[in-house]
């Protein structure tokens, strides 16, 4: 005989749904092929692939990931944390990868700012990353016997 867990007449925890809708949301975002998050835990799942990037930094599928929902977000700090990551795992590689993520990123980032991004790109040159903002950079700390922080 199967037992209900809850009561027909008692409520399901509105804390413990919560958490479960977001468990789910991460699990789903696991699962996903897409490139573009299609969901209601953007801010959540956007601090999960952080994470992800820094577990997995190889992995481009991710940083792209990330990228598109920042961009999706508008959070301009996680923006320039995921592009900073992106610059220091291609290390100059990947020209037409980052030139079409920079354009598309373009909107939320300083002029001054794409510029020198675009520069570090077809340089390589990670000691230029000095004066952008680096504060949801996860792959910055590894650097830093390479490029001198300065702040």
């Amino acid at each position: 005989m199967n037992m209900p867990l809850i009561e027909q007449n008692q409520g399901i925890d509105p804390d413990i749904e919560t958490r479960v809708t977001k468990l789910l949301a991460l699990l789903r975002t696991q699962e996903d092929s897409h490139l573009i998050y299609d969901g209601a835990e953007s801010l959540l799942v956007l601090r999960y692939l952080q994470r992800r990037v820094a577990a997995r930094p190889i992995q481009l599928r991710n940083h792209i990931r990330r990228i598109y929902l920042s961009i999706q977000c508008r959070d301009r700090k996680q923006l320039y944390g995921a592009l900073i990551d992106l610059l220091v795992v291609l290390k100059g590689r990947g020209q037409v990868l980052l030139k079409r993520i920079l354009e598309q990123s373009r909107p939320l980032l300083n002029a001054d700012d794409f510029q020198l991004m675009i520069k570090i790109g077809e340089s390589g040159d990670l000691r230029l990353l000095n004066s952008l903002p680096d504060s949801e950079s996860v792959m910055i700390n590894g650097l830093l016997p390479l490029v001198a922080r300065t702040r």
